[in-house]
């Protein structure tokens, strides 16, 4: 079942038992519906959405294999044929809501430990005001010991022939034909420039690193712009823009991809980072549309 949360000029159509995805999100400049992210509205693949939550981690761990505590655990492979591990458990289940008012919804998903060995719950609330949807994550270990952690959110922006991305970002991972991480490289300049990245013009699947937990999608066609807000711990934005697709996804994230084995093998800057037990950890991300001109 479906939910709808709306204000004066934008819509939102929450899907909670498809892994609490966002199927459409609209919004109305010059007396027209623009669709913010794209209307996915009636597809039944997740991953085909226009936006999900990436919780207890984010991206992929390396053949869904790492060891903790001395402990070797592995994962199973839930985007086959993809030899890794990818963007936890959260896309994959029904979560139950909470609360629910005509802007806003709360939904929540508990975890008991099987494969990934630490129970822990987690909170999601969509709000919109005056056109602008905040998405808020939590994650809580309710487990004995400690646990390795990471969130994201993983939305989908509507892709026109002109739509753009700009963002104070300088380095980026290279990855390899799996879309894993080699190496830290320099991004394209233009994604610094002040018309930006056009996506048509960019095939990507990166991790970029150091982002200032903003950026700015531009769509000219249509007068509109959308700034990109997000909480000072999603210090890496994923950007995937695959050839001839409608879509491009922009995703604050707390850590890179495999942070947990980079982070094992010596590797700085990964984002990893870990949750005691009964402790806590958000994220937050705002997409603020606004004419342009």
């Amino acid at each position: 079942m479906n939910i709808t949360i709306k204000d004066n000029i934008s819509e939102v159509v929450i899907a909670p038992d498809l892994g609490a995805s966002i199927l459409a999100y609209t919004y109305i400049a010059n007396n027209k519906s623009i669709s913010i992210f794209p209307n996915r509205i009636g597809v039944e693949d997740v991953t085909s959405t226009a936006c999900f939550p990436l919780v207890p981690f984010s991206n992929r761990i390396r053949e869904g294999k790492f060891t903790w505590q001395d402990k070797d655990i592995q994962l199973p492979l839930n985007q086959l044929p993809e030899l890794h591990a990818n963007h936890g458990h959260g896309w994959q289940v029904k979560w139950q809501v909470i609360e629910q008012s005509d802007a806003s919804v709360t939904l929540s998903y508990s975890y008991t430990s099987n494969d990934w060995p630490f129970p822990y719950q987690a909170i999601y609330r969509f709000e919109l005001q005056n056109g602008e949807l905040l998405q808020t994550l939590t994650l809580k270990n309710v487990g004995t010991s400690e646990m390795p952690a990471g969130l994201g959110l993983h939305p989908y922006f509507s892709r026109t022939k002109q739509a753009s991305l700009v963002a104070d970002v300088s380095k980026m991972w290279e990855v390899d034909h799996e879309s894993m991480p080699i190496k830290v490289i320099d991004a394209p300049s233009c994604i610094q420039s002040t018309s930006g990245m056009v996506m048509n013009s960019h095939q990507l699947d990166n991790t970029f690193i150091d982002f200032p937990a903003k950026a700015e999608v531009s769509w000219p066609e249509w007068n509109v712009k959308a700034d990109i807000t997000a909480s000072e711990n999603c210090k890496f934005m994923v950007v995937y823009s695959p050839k001839e697709e409608d879509f491009f996804c922009v995703e604050p994230v707390t850590h890179s991809p495999d942070a947990i084995n980079m982070h094992s093998q010596g590797i700085e800057n990964t984002g990893f980072s870990s949750l005691r037990p009964n402790k806590e950890m958000s994220i937050w991300m705002k997409v603020a549309p606004k004419m342009s001109h």
